[in-house]
């Protein structure tokens, strides 16, 4: 196959090499026309020169860009996990050896996978994982300064991170409509989900599909303390123990100046703000 490769030379222990990466590639029998560690350089690549695959390496945040990027591009995606999570590989069942997945695209299947659009009445912005509200955006500034100090980034460290902001904060009001219904309150966690992963591979919303064409929203206040007690402990929760909810267009007014989409964390000004979710389904596919 020709094949486009996206690397990021920074994911996970940084123990991979693009040297390597394209051997590996090369022998087991791809064509690997253009190699780039930047998302424009990626788009600007394609165009110059069309390809059967975009090969992403590296982790979450760099697989949900590229997709995001590449909705609507008549160019399936698959993924070399590098990451310290890799969320959205292990949605998809993809084999985390990195010679085991390049011999399997001959024959792997093409699967479409939804985009989640996010409006906050001025910009609108795709995702692939997840946006939200309270604990995770919290956890996920909280875990970017820790970088910058030099501590490794690793699953347990930041499981800790989320149970620690999350035993210390307050739930705070939202109002919330999905398909029309109100589900207004005082929570925790307030996630819009397109895959069953989140974070530091918890399990927040397992019956999410990343192909449904809906959207799952996930509720915890105070009552579900325990249950996200269990969650950072064991990366999952009973069935039941958190709210979620289905739907394909979803509405939250928030006050606070902090969200996330995917792993970016967005500032502004707090304040009322109104954020719009829907769902673009099937815009961009992986080989599986």
């Amino acid at each position: 196959m020709r094949v486009a490769l996206l690397h990021n030379p920074s994911a996970g222990s940084e123990d991979h090499s693009l040297q390597e990466l394209t051997r590996t590639l090369w022998a087991a029998g791809h064509d690997v026309r253009s190699t780039v560690d930047r998302i424009s350089d990626l788009t600007a690549a394609l165009q110059r020169d069309p390809c059967e695959l975009v090969v992403v390496a590296g982790g979450d945040g760099t697989v949900g860009r590229a997709a995001c990027a590449l909705a609507g591009w008549q160019v399936p995606l698959s993924i070399i996990a590098l990451g310290t999570a890799n969320n959205t590989a292990r949605t998809l069942g993809l084999p985390q050896a990195t010679k085991k997945i390049a011999k399997a695209w001959a024959k792997a299947r093409t699967v479409r996978f939804d985009l989640g659009l996010l409006s906050d009445g001025v910009q609108r912005h795709r995702f692939s994982e997840a946006a939200g509200w309270g604990v995770f955006p919290e956890t996920i500034a909280l875990a970017k300064g820790k970088k910058k100090l030099g501590v490794a980034k690793t699953l347990r460290r930041d499981r800790k991170l989320f149970r620690d902001t999350m035993r210390g904060m307050t739930p705070r009001s939202y109002r919330i409509e999905i398909d029309g219904r109100e589900l207004s309150g005082d929570y925790l966690v307030v996630e819009v989900m397109n895959i069953p992963l989140l974070g530091p591979q918890l399990t927040i919303s397992p019956s999410s599909e990343p192909g449904d064409g809906e959207l799952e929203l996930v509720l915890a206040g105070n009552a579900e303390r325990l249950a996200l007690e269990q969650l950072a402990s064991t990366g999952r929760v009973e069935p039941g123990a958190l709210r979620i909810e289905r739907g394909r267009k979803i509405r939250v007014e928030a006050s606070e100046g902090l969200h996330h989409r995917d792993g970016r964390v967005e500032r502004h000004a707090p304040g009322a703000r109104v954020f719009d979710f829907e769902v673009e389904a099937g815009a961009v596919s992986y080989l599986r």
